[in-house]
């Protein structure tokens, strides 16, 4: 199972971190985030540059406060020094930092970007582990798809909390507004009026 190490500022992307570890996590990934992980009486930036050696990548929270923060920085520089993969986040608008320009990032700055930036983000990041040789399974199996072709995906229960779908080769996740779901059979649900409105829903 993939790690993701979570880079962001404390000031104004606190909220939007917490977010997106619920997001990650549903969506099968472990989370390193500093508000969990570090331990006191330690010293910061070592613990930082461990747990850097230690995730498989790094996902960087682009917000005023981040593109400023010293110790932002330093942590996708450490990263960048590691060889680690590195996806930007677009949370709010912002100056992106020239080396991380070089980076295609992912624009999540309304919730309509949010749902699409995160369905890319973790295709992004289930195509990486899968190509670095992980033991981690990803999401779409081709062979699983193929032998699977002619099975079909079910919704249960009140659809606010029917974050699991069941069905071959697929995993769901959930935003704010809608769930989502990655796989061969892809269903869009409107969690406000607990009603399934549409199907194929990918970018």
């Amino acid at each position: 199972m993939g790690t993701i190490f979570l880079s962001y500022a404390l000031k104004d992307g606190q909220a939007a971190a917490a977010r997106l570890k619920t997001e990650l996590e549903q969506a099968g990934f472990q989370i390193w985030r500093d508000i969990e992980a570090m331990e006191g009486g330690k010293v910061l930036k070592t613990q930082l540059r461990a747990a850097l050696r230690a995730v498989d990548a790094v996902v960087v929270l682009l917000t005023p406060a981040a593109v400023v923060s010293e110790y932002v920085e330093w942590e996708w520089e450490t990263a960048l020094t590691l060889e680690k993969l590195i996806i930007p986040l677009l949370i709010s608008p912002c100056e992106v930092p020239a080396e991380l320009k070089q980076l295609h990032y992912r624009n999540l700055t309304t919730e309509q970007d949010y749902v699409m930036g995160i369905i890319s983000l973790i295709r992004d990041l289930n195509s990486v582990l899968a190509n670095d040789g992980s033991n981690r399974e990803p999401f779409e199996n081709p062979q699983q798809n193929k032998e699977n072709s002619d099975r079909s995906i079910s919704v249960g229960g009140n659809s606010e909390r029917s974050i699991l779908i069941s069905g071959d080769g697929n995993i769901a996740g959930s935003s704010n507004n809608v769930t989502y779901q990655f796989g061969k059979n892809n269903t869009k649900i409107d969690k406000a009026k607990n009603i399934r409105i549409g199907d194929n829903y990918n970018d």
